[in-house]
């Protein structure tokens, strides 16, 4: 077998290359930017915790290091290519935000890792020119499984809900994703969990081992650290890479630790001959030499006066392009290797288990439009085809869209009229087809919307969500916003309630409105906004939240503008399921900084709700008008004379003109033109007549006085408080 000698370092780098870089700006040490990684920590912790295995794995890994050696020295070849496949499946393990990282995010990262295992990386060609002779190449592909534990077709990604996002060592993330997708056995698939903060770290597993086993022996990444894009970065790219080489049993470069810096400069700490002896980096001094004056190599792979390997993938310095071949035989020595089954992962019967042998046969149709299936009349929609696997080529269908079909792999639909409409995806690979239709998918909401005054009282509508008014999301899938008919203010029985009652995760559930159109409003006018809720908590200590939030932009962005929590929502306590029974229990919000910016044609509103354990929340009698509307419109004063007081909470007065043998008929309606009692029926005196009604039942809102003859109607505004 050839041996290389790695020669003391010129003073220079490649061109385009820092020499130096501290990466003040990618400090990923403290509790908002992780370790790089914590695998000896979590290590010495499972030892700590189990003296047994640390004697037994003690034993295997002397074992394994003669075996290493003897694979090194007469076997190792780095020109050959065996080409070890390794079945991988990824689990997003997440709260429903950014953590929920895409499926091209998962493609990068196992993208960027092939690459760093094939030497096809971009920036290899970076590695300064004593370590470019001896990059290693660990001849291993990463491929996604296709087929799950059962043979299933699958993805090769899962996804879980999950409180459990952060991870130190115990089984509740794990417990999360068997719960819902099963086992997936350690000597079958490489398991990559991805979560919010595995133990602090930016990623970490543990060696090959007998004890540590089943999937808390994968290989455990914060989600901003996979791959290149998405939450991540390109500074990140290597950390995958660096995760999978401790798993197949690869130590740091400057030794059995997780601090560089406080590795000593004899031997091979690594137990990798040729990486040089180092205290480990946490800044790119690619010329950095910190063991110059310390033994020599006793089998010549590098003189006592050799540069540290500073780029190595297995370094903390955030410049990485390179593991070495000594590295590379050393993982291909654990490829081979019994302990913990990874000889069983690239074998042709596993491979053909878990589909990795091919590209996987056509056995789902599926598609999304990335979040986005409420948009306003005359914008577009990006759709995306997620079928897998092998689509040769698709028929989508977009009924009320433009194009109404399309054959492109991504493509951008426009919807032009208000409706709810149907897309379906015909998938081929060639021999065989598949369909995903989804009904009533894409919510197109009218551009302009509804004309002020806008009123709801949840009277008219027969359930929440219908993607006509009212829109919601629920961030755990547990129930949200929902129609009521069992309670409502000002002695109405319906409302919108939250059935909130016992949940505990701190999620958040949201009810969306349909667009109201503002953009007649003048810029000097002041928007009335109002609603009415009724709230009790479960226990003292809860600290629930009601948020109301605006857009201006049918919802595409929002922006706060009232926020009520804890003891502002009510002090009350009901240990059991709260529904209100007064009017009393009911309490009356204003929301006074809807400014003009937001007068457009497409302005939209909602109410976010953060639970805390606490109780079942209501919401009635909205109301949204231009603070003009409380004057009098008519187009003949001489008909009416005034309606006063206006506003008003009680008694208020009504004065008419009235002329001799006409019929007039004077109704009371609500804001969306829905009698509601009738004042007067019958011919008026002529002269001034007056009539007198009770407001104090109403609901706050927005009203409409009716005086209607058989020439015309006229309208009055009347605004109760």
């Amino acid at each position: 077998m050839k041996k290389f000698t790695v020669l003391a370092a010129v003073a220079m780098t490649t061109a385009g290359f820092a020499q130096t870089h501290n990466h003040v700006d990618d400090d990923h040490f403290g509790p908002a930017n992780p370790k790089m990684c914590v695998q000896h920590e979590m290590q010495a912790k499972f030892y700590q915790e189990n003296p047994a295995a640390q004697v037994a794995d003690e034993a295997d890994q002397a074992a394994f290091q003669q075996e290493y050696e003897h694979y090194w020295q007469n076997e190792f070849d780095p020109n050959a290519r065996s080409s070890y496949t390794i079945p991988v499946v990824v689990h997003i393990v997440h709260l429903g935000g950014v953590d929920n990282i895409s499926n091209e995010q998962v493609y990068d990262a196992i993208a960027t890792l092939n690459e760093d295992f094939a030497m096809t990386n971009s920036d290899l060609g970076n590695t300064v020119a004593p370590f470019d002779a001896i990059t290693g190449h660990a001849d291993m592909e990463f491929v996604l499984a296709t087929k799950d534990p059962s043979g299933n077709c699958h993805l090769g990604i899962t996804r879980t809900y999950s409180v459990h996002t952060n991870h130190d060592g115990d089984n509740d993330i794990i417990d999360a994703i068997q719960a819902q997708h099963g086992n997936w056995p350690a000597n079958k698939y490489m398991n990559i969990i991805v979560c919010q903060d595995p133990n602090g770290a930016a990623g970490y597993t543990y060696n090959p081992s007998g004890w540590i086993g089943g999937m808390t022996a994968g290989i455990f990444m914060r989600h901003d650290y996979m791959g290149t894009i998405g939450t991540s970065a390109p500074f990140a790219r290597h950390t995958l890479s660096h995760e999978v080489g401790h798993w197949f049993n690869l130590s740091h470069v400057w030794g059995g630790n997780n601090n560089p810096g406080a590795g000593n400069c004899s031997g091979s700490q690594d137990q990798v001959d040729d990486t040089p002896p180092t205290v480990g980096w946490q800044a790119c001094d690619v010329n950095g030499n910190t063991c110059s004056n310390d033994v020599a190599s006793s089998n010549g792979y590098w003189s006592s006066d050799v540069i540290d390997n500073v780029q190595n993938i297995m370094e903390y310095s955030y410049c990485s392009t390179m593991f070495t071949n000594g590295q590379a035989a050393r993982m291909q020595t654990a490829a081979n290797s019994s302990t913990a089954g990874r000889n069983n992962l690239w074998t042709a019967s596993n491979l053909a288990a878990t589909g990795t042998d091919g590209p996987g046969q056509l056995c789902n149709a599926d598609f999304s439009s990335d979040g986005v299936t409420t948009i306003c009349a005359g914008e577009s929609v990006s759709f995306y085809d997620e079928s897998f696997h092998t689509v040769t080529s698709r028929n989508w269908t977009f009924t009320g869209g433009t194009p109404a079909s399309s054959t492109a792999q991504d493509p951008v639909i426009t919807y032009n009229t208000p409706g709810i409409y149907t897309v379906a995806l015909n998938v081929s690979d060639g021999s065989s087809s598949l369909t995903e239709t989804k009904t009533n998918y894409i919510v197109v909401l009218g551009d302009p919307g509804s004309a002020p005054p806008y009123s709801e009282g949840f009277e008219s509508i027969s359930a929440i969500p219908n993607n006509v008014n009212w829109m919601v999301w629920d961030e755990n899938n547990s129930g949200t916003w929902e129609l009521t008919t069992t309670a409502g203010s000002q002695g109405s029985s319906n409302s919108t309630k939250l059935d909130n009652y016992g949940n505990t995760d701190g999620t958040v559930d949201e009810i969306l409105s349909e667009t109201i159109d503002l953009g007649n409003v003048s810029a000097s006018d002041n928007i009335v906004f109002n609603f009415d809720f009724a709230y009790k908590k479960r226990s003292s200590g809860n600290n629930e939240k009601l948020q109301f939030y605006i857009s201006k932009d049918c919802g595409e962005t929002w922006v706060l503008r009232k926020q009520i929590q804890g003891s502002g929502l009510g002090d009350e306590v009901q240990t059991s399921p709260y529904t209100p029974s007064s009017d009393e229990e009911w309490t009356s919000i204003d929301v006074t900084n809807i400014n003009s910016e937001y007068f457009v044609s497409n302005f939209r509103f909602k109410f976010v709700f953060t639970n805390d354990g606490g109780n079942n929340i209501y919401i009635d009698n909205i109301n949204l008008y231009p603070g003009s509307m409380t004057a009098i419109e008519s187009t003949d004063a001489d008909k009416i004379l005034a309606v006063y007081p206006n506003p008003t909470n009680g008694l208020t007065q009504l004065s008419i003109q009235g002329e001799t043998g006409v019929d007039y008929e004077i109704s009371l309606n609500s804001a969306l033109g829905q009698q509601l009692d009738q004042i007067f029926q019958g011919q008026l005196s002529e002269g001034t007549n007056q009539f007198e009604f009770d407001t104090e039942k109403l609901a706050k809102g927005v009203y409409l006085i009716s005086i209607k003859t058989e020439d015309s109607i006229e309208t009055i505004k009347l605004i109760k408080e």
